[in-house]
């Protein structure tokens, strides 16, 4: 009864993990569209004596732009870290934010800082499967050889869900597929795979027996 038990908090726990930043996030957005046009909407009938459809959401879609921009460097950003250091230290409030981060993070691309770096195929026992490249990392073992590894996320339940394998760099092909087209592929049921794809050869990285 208690392996049952905790099988089913396990799951209940994962589950929130999914959906709370999911909801949250779609809260948020409509919140602020909702509190955007209910200010825009009076002013253009101040302005031009009449409500303009659509200029609410044009009015979120250029702040949420906007705030990037300004909170993506110089002071501003170094206060947004603070900020986040902050919310992190609260408990549940720190682990709500951080797993949203960390969600929406995963479409940015192959710059520093994003959760997904490339989109790959990665050959798993028995069969080869789309996933996204976390990250590469050297493994020192017990006798001292080193090792190169890749950390792959495979979703096997949409895209929110899924395991991470680790693999060597021969079993992780990268492709010329973006982050956004490999989205696009596993949320289709590979319905949108193109006709052809190409292996992109993986940047040169730094010899285990070099990072000492």
């Amino acid at each position: 009864m208690g392996g049952l038990s905790r099988i089913l908090r396990n799951h209940f726990v994962a589950g929130l993990l999914v959906l709370v930043p999911i909801v949250l996030t779609a809260k948020a957005l409509q919140w602020l569209f909702t509190s955007v046009d209910g200010l825009a909407q009076p002013l253009a009938r101040f302005l031009v004596g009449r409500p303009i459809p659509g200029l609410g959401f044009l009015l979120t879609i250029a702040i949420v732009f906007l705030t990037g921009l300004v909170f993506s460097r110089g002071p501003l950003r170094r206060l947004l870290e603070g900020i986040e250091d902050l919310l992190s230290a609260v408990p549940l409030v720190g682990t709500v934010y951080g797993t949203t981060k960390k969600v929406l993070a995963g479409f940015g691309g192959p710059q520093p800082g994003s959760a997904f770096r490339a989109f790959v195929f990665a050959r798993l026992r028995g069969r080869t499967t789309p996933g996204f490249l976390m990250s590469r990392f050297t493994l020192r073992q017990a006798d001292g050889a080193a090792t190169s590894l890749c950390a792959v996320y495979v979703p096997t339940n949409h895209l929110y869900v899924g395991d991470v394998v680790v693999l060597p760099p021969e079993d992780v092909l990268e492709t010329d597929l973006t982050v956004e087209d490999g989205v696009s592929l596993i949320l289709s049921a590979g319905a949108s795979m193109p006709f052809l794809v190409t292996e992109r050869v993986a940047p040169a990285e730094a010899s285990p027996e070099g990072e000492r």
